[in-house]
């Protein structure tokens, strides 16, 4: 009789999971975006993309893909997407996912923002008690003359070291500067501190994380904001890094041009130049896609979707087959995804003709941070 009950149980579990899977209506869904007030923001975000912003405020950011966000369009307009995933995360992310992993932004630096460092993954766990640590990576969509950043020192170092120049407020001339112009990629592994420089506007793909160790914030005048001293130091890789910018690599298909900008564990950050309709797959793992330059049509399953320049947009990972279509002359989407880097990066960059040195650029030059070592 308990073996009989526990089997009925058992089937119990599967039904109500087979309803909660037909519940969810799979579509490209479209999320609503949340500007966050900055010091250090501005208002290009309206002019490039035609963000409704709060007016007379400074936005340093646009939240454009995370779970927190709404979804404004379909079946399950006014949910977020956080519920869809509660509710079935294997038809949302994959099969071995159950929290969301990314977080997508269009940043705006009209000032330049701290000077700061993120915990890894297992930093993240010990020090903050969350799941995720903070590694991302940044396409510079639009820089103005000179316009620099911070990523990491312009000679090794160590922590003593570190230590003496907050105490004489030496610290940025210990700093390593980089140039940056539009079409830039920057890879940002856990540990490196770094600072966006005034007069850049870039996309950023990240772990789902919002930790943030400030070490020096400009001393901005009736605007200070807490520093995070301790455990700056204790994640902080003070070790010079060579070579910040990643060398894209472009496989030119007849209907688009893919640029693979940055890999790694966490993402992969594609530019996709569609000329005609391309037939894609989300191969059971889900996919953000943001336009950043014209008009694109969704097409799947007897449905068309529009992407407007500067929406973001997250595809199921049971979704499936569908194609994307220009509706302008100049259509450049961003594509992002948690990678098979076997099977999605590196197969197809080795059968393009690139060798392994240049597929592993993709990963950064940091040892221990490159997860395309072949």
């Amino acid at each position: 009789m308990e073996a009989t009950d526990k089997r009925m149980e058992a089937t119990d579990k599967r039904m109500t999971a087979n309803r909660t899977t037909q519940l969810l209506d799979l579509y490209p869904y479209h999320l609503r975006a949340t500007p966050r007030e900055m010091v250090w923001g501005g208002r290009k975000l309206e002019k490039l993309f035609g963000k409704v912003l709060p007016p007379s405020k400074l936005i340093g950011e646009t939240w454009e893909a995370w779970d927190g966000l709404v979804i404004e369009n379909g079946a399950h307009a006014g949910e977020t997407l956080g519920a869809l995933i509660a509710r079935d995360a294997a038809a949302i992310l994959g099969a071995s996912m159950t929290k969301f992993p990314l977080l997508f932004k269009f940043i705006d630096a009209q000032d330049d923002l701290s000077v700061q460092v993120h915990p890894n993954d297992a930093q993240a766990q010990a020090m903050e008690h969350l799941l995720f640590g903070k590694t991302e990576a940044w396409y510079i969509l639009q820089a103005e003359p000179n316009a620099r950043l911070v990523f990491g020192f312009q000679r090794d170092v160590d922590r003593a070291t570190i230590e003496a120049s907050l105490r004489d407020k030496t610290l940025v001339s210990l700093l390593a500067r980089v140039p940056v112009q539009t079409g830039d990629v920057i890879f940002v592994p856990a540990g490196t501190v770094h600072a966006i420089g005034k007069g850049i506007v870039l996309a950023e793909i990240q772990q789902n994380s919002d930790t943030t160790y400030r070490f020096y914030d400009w001393d901005r005048e009736n605007k200070a904001r807490p520093l995070h001293i301790e455990q700056s130091l204790a994640v902080t890789r003070f070790a010079r890094i060579t070579e910040p910018k990643i060398p894209a690599l472009t496989i030119h298909h007849d209907a688009y041009d893919q640029t693979f900008l940055v890999a790694c564990r966490y993402f992969a950050l594609e530019r996709w130049s569609v000329r005609a309709r391309v037939a894609l797959n989300t191969r059971a793992r889900f996919q953000i896609i943001a336009s950043i330059a014209g008009r694109a049509m969704i097409h799947t399953r007897g449905e068309t979707f529009a992407i407007e320049q500067g929406e973001t947009w997250v595809l199921p990972a049971q979704l499936g087959e569908y194609a994307i279509a220009p509706d302008d002359p100049r259509c450049e989407l961003l594509a992002m995804r948690v990678p098979d880097l076997a099977r999605e990066v590196i197969a197809p960059l080795a059968q393009a003709g690139f060798d392994r040195a240049q597929i592993a650029r993709l990963g950064g030059v940091i040892p221990g941070h490159n997860d395309l070592q072949i």
